[in-house]
C-alpha cells in the first residue's frame, strides 16, 4: 500500500514535468524567433554607409551579451535542476509553480493542506502512523536542516554578509520555514489518525475539544483507563471543559481499546510531540535570524509570514519592487472556483501569505479585505526600509507601523455612533418663550390676524339653527354673519389693519396715473363742449 505522502509527491512530480515541457516549448519558440531576427539583420548592407549601420553594430553587440547571459542562465537553471533532483527541497526559478505565483529567484513554497480535505480521509484501516507520516524518518531532509541550524546557531553572528539572496544561511532560513509548514501538514494527518483510532474509546471527546493540540494532550492524559483523571486535565484544559468531559465520560458508550490499538495511538502521540519539538526549534531559529534579515518587516507581519513572502518574492530586493496592490497575491493558490461562489475556493484566489499575519488573522471576515490593503501597504514600506540596510535596523520603524495598523483596525471595528434623541429643554417658570416685540412685529401680527367677519362666522347663537352656504356640493357654516331679523348679511366695517399695504413709491405712481387720466378726460370734454356751443341751431 503506497503511502499518502508518496501519492502527493507523485502528483507534484507530474505537474513539474508538464511545466518543464511547456517551458522547453517556450524556449524553442524564442530561439526560433531570435534566428529570424538575426537573419533579417544580416539582410541589410554591410558597407557601413547607411544610417542604420551604427545601430546595427550596437544591436549585434547587445545580442551577443544576451546570448552569453542566456547561456549563463541555462547553466544556472541546469545546476538548480540537478540540486533539486538530489534533494527534496523546493527549487528556485521564475514563474508559477503548483498554482502559486512566484517571483524572480524565488523558492517554491510548501503547499499547505486544507483541514477539510484531511478530515475527509478515513485512516481507520491504517495500522501504523509511520506509514502515512514519514517526515522524521532517518535520512530525511529534516535532520540535515536541524544539523545546519545547530551549526549556524553556534556562530557568534549570522552569516548574512553581502547579497542576501546569495547567502547560504538565507536559503537555510527559507528552507527551514518550508519544513515548518511540512511539520504542520504532518501534524494535521497524525491528529486525524489519533481521532479515528481513539474514537471507540471516547467518541464525544472530538466534539468537546476542537483544538488539535489540546485534544492530543487530553488523549495522553486520559489514556486507556476506565476512569478519567480530572487532576491531569486541570493543567491542560479550562475547568469548565474538564467538568463537561467528566460528566460526558460517565454516560459515554465508548469501550477501552485493544492493546494493539492503544499501542498505535501511543506511537502517534509520541510522533506528534516529536514533531512539535522540531517545529519549535525551527521557528526559534527563523525568528532569531529574521530579526537580522528583515527586522521591520518581521515586526509588521511576523517572522513566519515575512519568511514566506521573502521566499516567494525572491528576497528583499524582489519584494521591495512589487507594487503594494500585488503583495496580497504572493503565495495565493490558483483554485478552480464554481462561478462566483466563495464556498469552493472563489475567495481563496487572493488569499496569499499576507493573510496569515496576526493582524489580518484576528480581523473579522467582513473587514479582512480592508485590513489586507492596509497591512500590504505598510509591509511593503517596511520591506523597502529593510532593503536599504541603512536606518532602523532595530525594527523600531516596523513596530511603529504595527501600532498604527492596530489602531486603524480597532477604529475600523468600532460600531457606528448611536443616533441620540434630542431631549426637550426643561420649561422655564413664568410662561413661554419671549417673542419679538415692537411696532413692526405688532403690525405684522395685525395683518395676519383674524378679522371681525371671521370672528362672527365662528360664533353660533344659542338655541338657533346655524345657516349654511352651499357651493360645489360643499357646505360652509355662516355662524352669526347672517342676521335673522332682516334676512340680510350685516354690513361689516372694513378694518384698516387688515387692508393691503403698498409702498409710498407705488402710491405716488397711482396718484400720477389717476391725475393723468382725469386731466385727459376733462380736456376732451371741454373741446367737445366748445365745438357744440359754436353751432347755430
Amino acid at each position: 500500500m503506497a503511502s499518502f505522502a508518496d501519492d502527493l509527491l507523485a502528483d507534484f512530480g507530474s505537474d513539474d514535468e508538464q511545466e518543464i515541457g511547456v517551458q522547453e516549448q517556450g524556449e524553442a519558440q524564442q530561439s526560433t524567433n531570435g534566428d529570424g531576427t538575426d537573419s533579417r539583420k544580416r539582410a541589410h548592407p554591410e558597407n557601413g554607409d547607411g544610417p542604420d549601420a551604427k545601430r546595427m553594430h550596437v544591436d549585434d553587440a547587445d545580442l551577443d551579451d544576451l546570448e552569453d547571459g542566456s547561456d549563463d542562465d541555462d547553466d544556472d537553471s541546469m545546476a538548480d535542476a540537478n540540486a533539486a533532483e538530489s534533494s527534496s527541497s523546493s527549487t528556485a526559478g521564475q514563474g508559477r509553480s503548483n498554482g502559486v505565483q512566484l517571483g524572480r529567484n524565488a523558492v517554491q513554497p510548501t503547499a499547505e493542506r486544507d483541514q477539510a480535505e484531511v478530515d475527509e480521509l478515513d485512516l481507520t484501516i491504517i495500522t501504523s502512523v509511520r506509514s502515512i507520516a514519514s517526515l522524521l524518518h532517518k535520512g530525511s531532509t529534516v535532520h540535515d536542516v536541524l544539523r545546519q541550524i545547530d551549526h549556524y546557531m553556534a556562530l557568534p553572528e549570522p552569516d548574512l554578509a553581502g547579497v542576501l539572496e546569495d547567502s547560504p544561511e538565507y536559503h537555510l532560513i527559507v528552507k527551514a520555514n518550508n519544513i515548518a509548514v511540512d511539520v504542520d501538514n504532518e501534524v494535521m494527518v497524525v491528529h486525524k489518525f489519533i481521532r479515528d483510532h481513539y474514537s471507540p474509546r471516547f467518541p464525544e471527546l472530538e466534539t468537546l475539544i476542537p483544538n488539535p493540540w489540546d485534544y492530543i494532550q487530553a488523549v495522553k492524559a486520559i489514556g486507556n483507563d476506565d476512569t478519567i483523571p480530572t487532576s491531569s486535565l486541570e493543567g491542560i484544559l479550562p475547568h469548565g471543559t474538564v467538568v463537561v468531559i467528566s460528566m460526558t465520560a460517565s454516560t459515554t458508550t465508548g469501550q477501552p481499546l485493544a492493546p494493539s490499538e492503544w499501542h498505535a495511538v501511543q506511537e502517534a502521540l509520541e510522533m506528534v510531540f516529536e514533531l512539535e519539538s522540531v517545529r519549535s526549534r525551527i521557528l526559534a531559529y527563523v525568528e532569531s535570524r529574521m530579526s537580522f534579515v528583515a527586522p521591520n518587516l518581521s515586526a509588521v507581519i511576523g517572522t513566519r509570514t515575512a519568511t514566506k513572502l521573502l521566499g516567494v518574492a525572491g528576497g528583499l530586493e524582489g519584494l521591495s519592487k512589487i507594487p503594494a496592490c500585488n503583495v496580497h497575491l504572493l503565495g495565493a493558490a490558483k483554485k478552480h472556483s464554481i462561478g462566483l461562489s466563495s464556498a469552493h475556493g472563489g475567495s481563496a484566489r487572493s488569499s496569499g501569505f499576507i493573510m496569515q499575519s496576526e493582524l489580518i488573522a484576528n480581523t473579522p471576515d467582513d473587514y479582512k479585505r480592508q485590513a489586507v490593503r492596509m497591512v500590504s501597504a505598510k509591509a511593503l514600506l517596511a520591506a523597502r526600509m529593510d532593503a536599504g540596510k541603512t536606518t532602523s535596523r532595530d525594527g523600531s520603524y516596523g513596530h511603529k507601523l504595527h501600532d498604527e495598523l492596530s489602531k486603524k483596525i480597532e477604529k475600523l471595528l468600532e460600531p457606528p455612533p448611536q443616533k441620540l434623541e434630542k431631549v426637550l429643554p426643561i420649561p422655564k417658570e413664568g410662561g413661554g418663550k419671549k417673542r419679538r416685540g415692537g411696532r413692526k412685529a405688532r403690525k405684522a401680527k395685525e395683518r395676519n390676524g383674524m378679522t371681525e367677519l371671521r370672528k362672527m362666522q365662528n360664533r353660533v347663537e344659542f338655541g338657533k339653527q346655524e345657516e349654511e352656504a352651499f357651493e360645489y356640493d360643499e357646505s360652509v357654516g355662516l355662524g352669526m354673519i347672517h342676521s335673522s331679523s332682516s334676512g340680510k348679511i350685516r354690513a361689516q366695517t372694513a378694518e384698516d389693519r387688515s387692508k393691503g399695504k403698498i409702498s409710498k413709491a407705488n402710491k405716488n405712481r397711482l396718484a400720477a396715473l389717476r391725475g393723468a387720466s382725469g386731466g385727459g378726460t376733462s380736456s376732451v370734454l371741454g373741446r367737445a363742449a366748445g365745438a357744440g356751443g359754436g353751432r347755430v341751431d
